[in-house]
């Protein structure tokens, strides 16, 4: 198998790892036992997570080797503070260049989760909720915009695990979803400033579940 395909798939294993929780924060990631379970060299493994450093979800501690990202808490009011820079510029970049099809298609990842049933809801909330974002940067027609909102979301989705202990989860989760649905109206009508406050009611209310999992 090409090589490049073999490192695709070892990044791939160990990011799902890490987002699983089968890789805790803070733990120590090896190579060989990684290659051990792929059935593959370290070579592939080791550029899988030369990968993986660069994009800030693992760390090389000098003599000690390979850790999962641990985030406190003035790390992840920081990627808050990125995530909501990043996105205030991609919905509005949208919101200049999509055409009605878009808007569309921004209101179907919407109809659709609202479809679910709503243990399914709580399940996907997370993927759907990166889904839209991504897809809203899609529209931009910026891969780098697109690659970097993708970083922070996964980089979060690494920290996410607190939505999941909020006593008012479902309550949380209606909230991104009406949140996302404004959104969308804001971005057809070309609403520059009503996108900008959504956004920040957004980040605000990850803020508060991520850094206050049991507020009110």
């Amino acid at each position: 198998m090409d090589n490049n395909v073999l490192t695709e798939n070892a990044y791939n294993f160990i990011l799902s790892e890490i987002l699983t929780g089968h890789i805790k924060p803070g733990e120590r990631i090896r190579e060989d036992l990684i290659a051990e379970k792929l059935g593959i060299s370290r070579t592939p493994v080791r550029e899988a997570t030369n990968q993986l450093c660069q994009n800030g979800f693992i760390n090389y501690v000098k003599r000690k080797g390979l850790y999962c990202i641990k985030i406190d808490k003035e790390e992840l009011e920081n990627l808050l503070e990125l995530r909501q820079v990043l996105e205030e510029f991609s919905y509005i970049t949208c919101a200049s260049k999509a055409v009605p099809e878009d808007i569309e298609a921004l209101r179907k990842d919407i109809s659709f989760f609202r479809a679910l049933p709503e243990a399914e809801q709580a399940e996907k909330h997370t993927s759907l909720d990166i889904h839209f974002h991504v897809h809203a940067a899609e529209i931009t027609g910026s891969r780098q915009l697109v690659k970097y909102i993708q970083e922070v979301e996964t980089l979060l989705l690494i920290v996410r695990k607190n939505l999941d202990e909020a006593y008012n989860q479902k309550e949380v989760i209606a909230l991104s979803w009406d949140l996302h649905e404004r959104l969308v109206d804001a971005i057809e009508k070309k609403d520059t400033e009503q996108i900008r406050r959504l956004n920040a009611e957004h980040i605000q209310l990850m803020r508060k579940t991520q850094l206050n999992p049991n507020y009110t």
